[in-house]
Order: structure tokens, then sequence, then C-alpha cells
């Protein structure tokens, strides 16, 4: 069976954004546990050029939601003015919920639209397998991964399981 720009896409964009939402649960009781603000997180960075712990987040979604609809040919309005945990929790929760409504078959033609990106610079054009490997996956896991690092600077006992999500069961090996 062939891969399709869904099965590459869809699912990987809900495990990103899962991922962010078990990372949030565990940096909420890791502040509170420490009597720190909750509040704070919004302005964590890692350097003073990159744009602050919510700005990531909302990046995250813009990459996923904004990659599914140009996928299928259709506009996107970026998330932006998070200021709260809770409207993080709920941008994330609605983002989720668009993904999963998705099937394949929203993404019938995706393999040959050109996805165009607007910019003042000029805008640039993807053939769309390439607009997904080399732009809108990277993107996704690269916000992902800014969260992750984030919350570790921030002491957060957090680690590789907890940034790659749930894995398959294991099976016993066979005998070789």
């Amino acid at each position: 069976m062939p891969v399709t720009l869904f099965d590459l896409t869809v699912p990987r964009f809900q495990r990103a954004l899962g991922v962010i939402v078990h990372l949030l649960d565990r940096a909420e009781a890791h502040f509170r546990a420490e009597g720190r603000n909750v509040s704070d997180l919004a302005g964590l960075r890692l350097a003073p050029d990159m744009n602050p712990f919510f700005v990531q987040i909302a990046s995250a979604i813009d990459n996923a939601v904004g990659a599914a609809a140009r996928l299928r040919g259709l506009p996107h309005a970026a998330v932006t003015g998070l200021a709260t945990l809770a409207e993080v929790r709920a941008a994330l929760a609605r983002a989720l919920a668009e993904l999963d409504a998705l099937t394949p078959g929203d993404f019938e033609g995706a393999e040959d639209r050109e996805i165009v990106l607007p910019s003042p610079k000029g805008a640039r054009h993807f053939p769309a397998l390439d607009y997904v490997l080399n732009l809108a996956l990277p993107n996704v896991q690269f916000h992902t991964t800014i969260v992750y690092a984030l919350l570790r600077a921030e002491g957060l006992d957090i680690g590789k399981r907890d940034f790659l999500g749930e894995l398959p069961p294991r099976r016993p090996s066979r005998p070789g």
C-alpha cells in the first residue's frame, strides 16, 4: 500500500501536538510543585532572539494545521494572541480536533498540488511532497523540540520517552 500525504502528515502532527499537551501537563505539575507561577511559562526562551514558549506552541499548531489545510487547497488563519496557559490548551484542543476530523479522502489530489507560501520577499513554490518533507514536518518537529528544550532547561524531569510520545507495544523477539 503506498504511503500518502495524509499518512505522512496528519498522524505525525497529531503525535507532535499530543506530545506538547503531555509536556504542558508535566510543566504545570512541576511549576506548582515548586511553588512557581505557571504563567511564567509564557516568557520562557532559549535565547533573547528566539520566540517565547507560547509562540513556539502557536507555531507548532500553525505549521501542523496550516500544512493540513494547504495540502487540501484550503486557507489557514494563523493562531495569534495566546497569552495564558488556558488559551494555549484551548488552541491545542481545537487543532487536535481539526486534525482528528480529517480522513485520507480529504487529501485526494494533494500529491499534485503546488504549495505556494506568500512572503513580502517573494513567494516560495513547493511541490506538495517537497513541502511536506522539507518544510512542514521539520517545522512542526522544530517547534516541538524547542518546547521540550525550554522545559528541560527549567528543570523538568522529562526525557526522550516524553518527547517521543506513545510507542507501539513491545513484542517478544523471535528466536533466531
